[in-house]
C-alpha cells in the first residue's frame, strides 16, 4: 500500500497522467480484497495489485481509456460468472452501465473506484529574470506544470522553489546547433521566451521551429521592430515555408502596464483564452506581411 502512494506521489511531481484502481466492495469469493489498490498508467500497470487475473486485466484496460479520453473518475462493478457460453475464461462482457460480467470461476462481485490523475498544462519558460518569475508564479497559482529554464546557473539557484515544478541550465545560446532530444518538449505545452537578451530569444525561437514546430503556443517577448528582424531572420534561417499561427509575439494580449507582473498577467490570460477558445485582442503581428 505504501509503495502505491509513494510511486503516486512521484508521478503527480513528474507530470505523469495515472489512475488508481481502489477495491471499494466485495461479495463473495474474489482474487482481491477491499481495499486493495493497483496504479495504472499510459503504458500498463505501475505498482500495486487488485488481484490479478481477469478483474485486474480489465481494470488495467479500462483505466488506459480513461487516461486517453476525457471522463474523469469512474465507479463500476465486476460480477464474475463462469456461465458465459462461447467464452474463453478472462472474457469480459458488457451487462449493463456500470456492471460488467466476466468470465471467471470465483463466483464473486467486486466495486472498483477509478480515481484518474492527469497531467496538468505545461508551460516552459525560457528566462528565469523578473518576468520570467513573475510568469511562474502566476502560473503555479493556476495550476500549470512549470518548467524554467535559463543557462545562468546563479539565477536558478536563486529561485525560490515555489515558482516552479523543475528548473533546467541549458545553453540557450548554442540551442539552434542541438538535437530534438536536448530538450524534450511536449507539443501540447505552451512555450514563453523571456531570455535576457533578443539573442538568446531568436537562438530558442529557432530550435522550436526547427525541433517542435507544431508546439501549441509560442510566445516571445520584444518589440515590435525586435520581432520583425526576428521573424526576418528567422524566416531565412529555416525557410520562407514556416506556419507562425502559433506564435505569439509581441507577447500578450492588449491590457496596457509594462511591469513585470503586468505582463505575465498580459501572458496568462493570452494563454487561458486560446485554451478555452475566446478572443481577444492580441499584440501579435501579422507574419506574413514581414
Amino acid at each position: 500500500m505504501k509503495e502505491v502512494f509513494e510511486v503516486l506521489n512521484k508521478r503527480i511531481n513528474e507530470n505523469e497522467a495515472s489512475v488508481l484502481v481502489t477495491i471499494i466492495e466485495m461479495k463473495g469469493s474474489t482474487p482481491g480484497k477491499a481495499g486493495f489498490k493497483m496504479l495504472v498508467g499510459e503504458n500498463g500497470r505501475v505498482a500495486g495489485t487488485i488481484g490479478g487475473g481477469g478483474v485486474e486485466l480489465h481494470a488495467i484496460n479500462k483505466s488506459k481509456e480513461l487516461l486517453k479520453s476525457n471522463l474523469g473518475n469512474l465507479l463500476e462493478t465486476l460480477v464474475m460468472k463462469d456461465t458465459l457460453s462461447g467464452s474463453e475464461p478472462g472474457n469480459i462482457e458488457l451487462k449493463h452501465d456500470n456492471e460488467i460480467q466476466i468470465n471467471a470461476l470465483c463466483g464473486g462481485e467486486v466495486t472498483l473506484f477509478y480515481e484518474v490523475y492527469k497531467p496538468a498544462k505545461i508551460i516552459y519558460i525560457f528566462g528565469a529574470g523578473h518576468v520570467g518569475r513573475a510568469v511562474a508564479r502566476l502560473a503555479m497559482q493556476l495550476n500549470y506544470f512549470v518548467s524554467i529554464y535559463d543557462n545562468r546557473k546563479q539565477i536558478l539557484e536563486e529561485l525560490q522553489p515555489d515558482l516552479f515544478n523543475e528548473k533546467n541550465l541549458s545553453e540557450l545560446q548554442t540551442l539552434p546547433e542541438r538535437s530534438k532530444n536536448y530538450l524534450k518538449l511536449d507539443i501540447k505545452g505552451f512555450a514563453i521566451i523571456l531570455t535576457h537578451n533578443h539573442t538568446n530569444d531568436l537562438q530558442v525561437l529557432e530550435y522550436i521551429y526547427k525541433n517542435y514546430p507544431e508546439m501549441n503556443y509560442v510566445g516571445m517577448i520584444g518589440s515590435k521592430r525586435k520581432v520583425k528582424e526576428g521573424i526576418s531572420y528567422l524566416k531565412k534561417k529555416i525557410g520562407g515555408t514556416i506556419d507562425f499561427k502559433n506564435l505569439y509575439s509581441p507577447i500578450g494580449i492588449d491590457i496596457g502596464g509594462d511591469s513585470p507582473d503586468e505582463i505575465a498577467l498580459s501572458i496568462l490570460a493570452q494563454i487561458q483564452a486560446i485554451s478555452n477558445g475566446k478572443e481577444v485582442k492580441h499584440l501579435r503581428l501579422n507574419y506574413d506581411q514581414i
